[in-house]
């Protein structure tokens, strides 16, 4: 099947081959995944440094000073927290032959109420191990009759276990509908990514909540005298596998960790599913060096267990290569028995023989010798195990939110008109590398006396292809060019009124289609970040390699002024800008770089970011185009100020635009 869903016929195409309805040139019919290319481009040029980097390292000595340097990329955010206290109560207990169960509320972050069950065996060690378990994506948190099989039967053998909801889940939802007691973003991945997003904009991580969470879960642990704070364990599966290893290797007082369906590494990952939802993604990682198996080089050499399954949407193939190199920090720090591997049959599941396998690595490590069987145990229902009166601490306490603390511990704004440039070629990861080789032309048509030529331009990184549209009418005069960004694309402006008043008052235009848009947008993209048809898991790729949306797209941008320098009919043009709405944040982040237009017109200027983050509800479609890390130096206004600054003149009127500029 030919994609030209982004294209409203085969003909208007630039990459239509002029041979039948649907034939397009062979070597781009993949072109309109450019953004994700991009993004994995530089993802896996990255992890290739790391790679030849890790490879180095072979004495004690070496390990323990990566160890140093690696650990701070996942620990050091969380150094703006502070550790409150706990204000810990006993909201109910439940009774069971073998075992009860206390309902546990604590803060983590004042207000910031954490909902957690704390099972104790009848029949104990005093102090008796513990283990933490993490729940995956579910609503129900770890009221799942799936998480409840291994924190049963954990408790049956003798082990304490605190399982906790983790935020967005069970009875933490973020958005909390109170009539109907869902969340009014969607499910947990949603709720992840919409209260991430607003992270992002302030320069943090939701990373960095999720392992804040379980590091005061380990304080409350420590509040509890039945607990030997020596022999604490941590598992969790699938998004519970994420926190176990990430809490695992920021917090020294887990002595054994047992990540279940989530180790791989960051190049089979994107390879495969692509980027997961906001808080399995530390901020700027992979540019940073880090990938997924330092969760397990940070631990080294403690006791660690990565379960797996063959068929895993985790790919296996990253699971073995993680734990393949694992094992050189393992054994160069004296201890490689201390790393494990279960690998079963199956999906993304937990299977009979790796929760045996999990219940022995414990039993072993943590000192609690038994019976490793898995054993069917009747699970509570959910209401069971609520913690408090309504099943959500959004609707039964007065509460902050991640939103809320996002406001809190954001430093403010720092904006410095000197260094404006600096900071936002950094934040938005922009790099005018690539360099015009060749502008194929592919063809015209014609629509209401308009004339359309159709491009694509080649770069030398031959990462793809640019699709522009040159404009014109019988008036048209080359040397008076606009320059049209409009956020669907170039052939949006064929129904746009304004574009027969721009011909006829003497102007060419030109338009491209920027990397997500167009023909370069990607109609068959999803992932576990999409919330209202809005593609965040591009986001958060772009983030791990240190790159921005807005970022990628002004390179593009780049492209095409280079097109209008080479192109004798647009050389000694004068350059006159019209942007619409989204395509502003790309437009002006290339523009104050590298300003080459002597107006410029804004038609929509889309919500400012600080008004993103001041709004609990935001617009999915507005943070799209927003630059992690942006609002800590400028924003919309900043911008447009410099570019005002630096010669160009700036017009935002309401209704009708005037390009003639006496």
């Amino acid at each position: 099947m030919t994609n030209l869903a982004f294209s409203q016929s085969a003909d208007r195409s630039v990459f239509h081959a002029n041979r039948g309805s649907n034939s397009q040139w062979l070597s781009y019919k993949d072109n309109h995944r450019a953004l994700y290319r991009i993004i994995t481009t530089e993802a896996f040029k990255q992890l290739e440094e790391r790679a030849e980097n890790i490879a180095e390292l072979t004495t004690e000595a070496e390990w323990k000073t990566y160890q140093d340097e690696v650990k701070p990329v996942l620990c050091q955010p969380l150094e703006k927290f502070s550790k409150t206290p706990l204000n810990a109560r006993v909201t109910g207990i439940l009774e069971r032959e073998t075992f009860t169960v206390e309902k546990i509320l604590f803060e983590s972050h004042p207000g910031f109420y954490v909902t957690a069950g704390l099972f104790m065996p009848r029949e104990r060690q005093n102090p008796a191990p513990a283990v933490i378990y993490c729940s995956g994506h579910t609503d129900l948190g770890f009221r799942s009759e799936t998480y409840q099989q291994v924190i049963l039967n954990l408790v049956n053998k003798g082990f304490i276990v605190l399982a906790f909801d983790p935020l967005g889940q069970g009875e933490r939802l973020q958005y909390p509908d109170p009539e109907s007691g869902n969340s009014k973003i969607g499910g947990s991945t949603k709720e992840h990514s919409y209260a991430g997003i607003q992270t992002l904009l302030t320069g943090t991580s939701l990373t960095d909540y999720f392992i804040w969470d379980g590091i005061r879960v380990l304080d409350y642990l420590e509040t509890r005298p039945e607990v030997d704070m020596k022999r604490i364990g941590i598992t969790g599966r699938s998004g519970g596998g994420t926190q176990a290893a990430q809490i695992a290797a920021c917090d020294n007082r887990i002595y054994a960790a047992a990540p279940e369906n989530y180790i791989t590494t960051f190049k089979r990952l994107l390879q495969s599913i692509g980027p997961q939802d906001a808080e399995q993604n530390p901020y700027m990682a992979i540019s940073k060096g880090f990938d997924l198996p330092d969760f397990l080089h940070i631990r080294a050499p403690k006791p660690t267990l990565m379960l797996t399954t063959s068929n895993d949407f985790f790919s296996i193939q990253g699971a073995r290569e993680a734990y393949s190199e694992a094992k050189m920090s393992y054994a160069a720090l004296g201890h490689p028995e201390n790393l494990q591997m279960t690998e079963d049959a199956g999906g993304h599941q937990s299977t009979i023989a790796n929760r045996e396998s999990l219940y022995a690595f414990f039993q072993n490590h943590l000192n609690l010798p038994g019976d490793s069987t898995d054993n069917n145990i009747a699970p509570f229902s959910r209401e069971e195990l609520w913690v408090t009166s309504t099943g959500q601490v959004g609707t039964s306490l007065e509460c902050e939110t991640v939103y809320s603390l996002n406001r809190k511990y954001f430093p403010g704004k720092k904006f410095d008109a000197k260094t404006v440039v600096t900071h936002l070629a950094k934040n938005a990861g922009i790099n005018f590398e690539r360099t015009l080789k060749a502008a194929v032309y592919t063809g015209k048509f014609s629509v209401n006396d308009i004339e359309v030529e159709r491009y694509f331009l080649e770069n030398d990184l031959k990462d793809y292809a640019l699709p522009i549209y040159i404009l014109k009418n019988e008036n048209s005069d080359h040397q008076k060019l606009v320059i049209w960004f409009h956020p669907e694309g170039k052939e949006k402006l064929l129904d746009e009124p304004l574009l027969k008043e721009i011909l006829g008052a003497g102007y060419s235009v030109i338009s491209a289609d920027l990397p997500g848009t167009g023909e370069l947008h990607d109609p068959e993209f999803s992932g576990d970040g999409v919330i209202q048809g809005v593609p965040f898991n591009y986001t958060f790729g772009a983030n791990l390699v240190g790159k921005s949306i807005p970022g990628i797209q002004s390179e593009a941008i780049d492209l095409l002024m280079q097109f209008t320098e080479q192109d004798n009919r647009f050389s000694d043009a004068e350059n006159f800008a019209l942007v619409q709405g989204f395509a502003a944040s790309s437009f002006l982040h290339y523009a104050v770089l590298n300003n080459k237009f002597k107006k410029a017109v804004f038609i929509n200027l889309p919500e400012t970011a600080v008004n993103l983050v001041r709004n609990r509800y935001y617009k999915p479609a507005d943070a799209f185009n927003m630059v992690p890390g942006s609002m800590a130096y400028y924003d919309y206004s900043d911008l447009i100020n410099q570019l005002k600054e630096s010669g160009t003149e700036i017009d935002m009127p309401e209704n009708e635009i005037d390009f003639v500029i006496e």
